[in-house]
């Protein structure tokens, strides 16, 4: 079996297959130097809390780098474990949002005893 005629496609592949493998690897050093980076950024105090998160140990951005805990966890140990109900925060009732016509016939005394003031005031004198 020969495959004279398929050896320039082989080869296409192999050197896209290297490309590919070079920029996954830059892609794995930046996102290595990033993780080094955040992890220097939440180093624990003498404590052992972490300065940057302001939670106590251990520190939530560590825990979640090693896949420790989820971001749902992390959310919830900041809000003091009470993760919150989206469907009720979203599903409350609120008034209902007045027409345009309701709010400019609504009364303005503010703006009517603004304008009277402005209206009325004394002429200021040139010196």
């Amino acid at each position: 079996m020969r495959f004279d005629r398929d050896t320039p496609i082989l080869s296409g592949m192999i050197v896209e297959l290297g490309r590919a493998r070079d920029e996954a690897w830059d892609s794995y050093d930046a996102i290595a130097q990033q993780l080094s980076d955040i992890e220097a950024l939440h180093e624990p105090d003498g404590n052992g809390d972490c300065p940057t998160c302001g939670t106590a140990a251990p520190c939530l951005t560590h825990l979640l780098i090693r896949r420790e805990i989820t971001i749902d966890q992390a959310y919830a140990a900041i809000r003091d474990h009470q993760p919150i109900d989206l469907v009720a925060a979203e599903s409350r009732q609120t008034p209902p949002v007045p027409s345009l016509a309701a709010l400019l016939a609504a009364p303005t005394p503010g703006l009517d005893r603004f304008f009277d003031a402005l209206l009325h005031a004394p002429a200021a004198v040139a010196d």
